[in-house]
């Protein structure tokens, strides 16, 4: 399960805050980001559409439901019955290893998407310093008309407007993308078809014991390699 470091995320932040089209950036990268979603999704719910997985979850939430806890051994038993179900091509990595580095792979999209924002906020903070009061901007079109200036003059003053009410609304407001992409994939998400996904919760203790194996054994790799 891969995570960045909070050096990595900053130096992500300022290198997407520095393009010159930001905006037109985070709408492309924020596209490419749903359609990589929808596909992990997919299989997301195809792992807990299979057969095998959709039994065990039902046992489990029957058991939940009557005994309110889940069990360490019952989240070991889990794992052990899943890799009995055979291995990937590699022949070492389990259906539940595969379906763990699934949601890291969703939570890291997510993350992406995340870190674009916070460059979007880092470049409109940076460009937005100039004007003294963002409560009470003044319109430069009407100013420039009342001095009596120049046709050029007054277009330029029209189009200064529209740039500083951008900044100050992106500001403000901004484009909330990780908001829309969770709405959007909620009530795809909340439709009949894929009821079995409420099911979800009940993985998540053999998850969280899968990872952990993986952990250990990852740590144990690097003391044999003396890293």
């Amino acid at each position: 399960m891969l995570t960045a470091s909070p050096t990595f995320l900053m130096e992500g932040v300022l290198k997407i805050s520095r393009l010159k089209n930001l905006f037109a950036f985070q709408l492309l990268r924020v596209n490419f980001t749903y359609q990589f979603l929808r596909k992990k999704f997919v299989i997301f719910s195809q792992f807990l559409y299979d057969e095998h997985i959709k039994s065990r979850l039902i046992k489990d939430l029957r058991y939940l439901k009557e005994n309110q806890a889940y069990p360490f051994e019952r989240a070991s038993k889990f794992n052990k019955g899943i890799r009995k179900l055979g291995h990937m091509p590699d022949g070492l990595t389990t259906y539940l290893d595969q379906f763990r580095m699934l949601i890291a792979q969703i939570g890291n999209a997510l993350g992406y998407v995340r870190m674009i924002r916070s460059g979007g906020l880092h470049f409109v903070s940076n460009a937005i310093r100039f004007v003294p009061d963002l409560e009470d901007i003044p319109n430069f079109e009407e100013l420039s008309k009342k001095e009596e200036m120049s046709s050029e003059s007054i277009e330029a003053a029209r189009i200064l407007d529209e740039v500083v009410a951008n900044l100050n609304q992106n500001f403000f407001d901004g484009t909330q993308y990780f908001q829309l992409l969770v709405q959007v994939f909620a009530k795809q998400l909340s439709e009949k078809k894929h009821v079995h996904l409420k099911a979800f919760y009940a993985i998540l203790p053999p998850l969280t014991l899968n990872y952990l194996e993986y952990i250990m054994a990852a740590k144990d790799k690097l003391n044999k390699m003396n890293v």
